[in-house]
């Protein structure tokens, strides 16, 4: 029994985004109760990039991971050892440069972050407040979004009623009834 993906497979570039933008239409939104419009010529824009662009984010992101578990271990086997090299990072520092009273003063102070978090548990952060407020800003900025994936802000969503026949009609067209 063939499924509507082995048909897609076998469809050139514009005509399966303008199956995918039907399939998208057809999705109704829960929150505004409309149907969600996506041009064909996004999905063809994705579509047609290079296999390198798409692998290329897919690397970036294994090698993102890698960090992070690679940082995580760390931090957790030697966490005063994990703090002091922040701060000198942070602080454009080499163990070698340091003076006797700054190599002190940098155990010192990640002794005290480590006990910081120990105490403060989820409520401790690394990074200031100013940058995770300007995180938090940046990722509800809906403008800003739209802007790093290429589209406008929503102002050009239009509202209109579908009638049930129309829904039926709609269905029919992108193959969701026989």
């Amino acid at each position: 029994m063939n499924k509507q993906f082995d048909l897609f497979v076998k469809m050139k570039i514009k005509e399966l985004s303008e199956n995918i933008s039907r399939m998208t239409y057809a999705y109704i939104n829960p929150d505004t109760k409309q149907p969600t419009v996506v041009p064909a010529k996004h999905y063809k824009d994705i579509l047609d990039q290079p296999v390198e662009v798409m692998v290329n984010d897919q690397v970036k992101r294994q090698f993102l991971n890698i960090m992070f578990k690679q940082m995580k271990s760390l931090k957790e086997e030697e966490p005063v050892l994990f703090y002091e090299t922040l701060l000198l990072m942070d602080m454009n520092k080499t163990p070698d440069s340091l003076e006797l009273n700054e190599e002190a003063a940098i155990k010192i102070t990640a002794q005290e972050l480590v006990e910081d978090e120990k105490t403060l548990k989820k409520k401790f952060h690394l990074v200031d407040s100013e940058h995770l407020n300007k995180y938090e800003d940046t990722k509800n900025d809906s403008e800003l979004m739209a802007s790093l994936f290429g589209q406008e802000p929503a102002s050009n969503v239009y509202k209109f009623e579908i009638t049930e026949d129309d829904k039926i009609r709609i269905k029919k067209k992108n193959g969701f009834e026989r």
